[in-house]
């Protein structure tokens, strides 16, 4: 179902050529949501739609298309994110008592890398 707010309700026919790239965008969006991974398919095909306004068809010069390739560094931080997101979720689910050792824990370790961290920018 569309939102009241939706422009596509405007729309009198849907063109067909774009109903499977609406079902996977939706579909993307989707899974994103629920792993708490922020993704936005504007941001993603903004590079893209720019080039074809300004006329401008031919593939990306290397330097660009090196940045849009995966890292595995970029793969290791969006899984920590989403691994930060799942845990607080379920910490959030734990009775009380428990949640608050687990607080106590984590400010625990937190005040341990600080430590480590300003341990590290002295002795540099």
């Amino acid at each position: 179902e569309l939102s009241p707010n939706s422009p596509v309700k405007a729309l009198k026919s849907f063109p067909q050529d774009l109903v499977l790239v609406g079902r996977s965008s939706i579909l993307i969006k989707g899974l994103s949501s629920r792993l708490g991974i922020p993704w936005s398919l504007s941001q993603e095909w903004a590079p893209v739609a720019r080039r074809v306004l300004e006329g401008n068809t031919k593939q990306v010069d290397t330097a660009e298309s090196k940045s849009n390739k995966i890292r595995i560094k970029d793969v290791m931080k969006l899984l920590k994110t989403w691994g930060q997101g799942k845990v607080s979720r379920a910490v959030t689910k734990l009775p009380s008592p428990v949640r608050t050792r687990v607080a106590a824990i984590a400010l625990k370790l937190q005040k341990r890398r600080e430590a480590k961290e300003t341990k590290r920018k002295t002795t540099t």
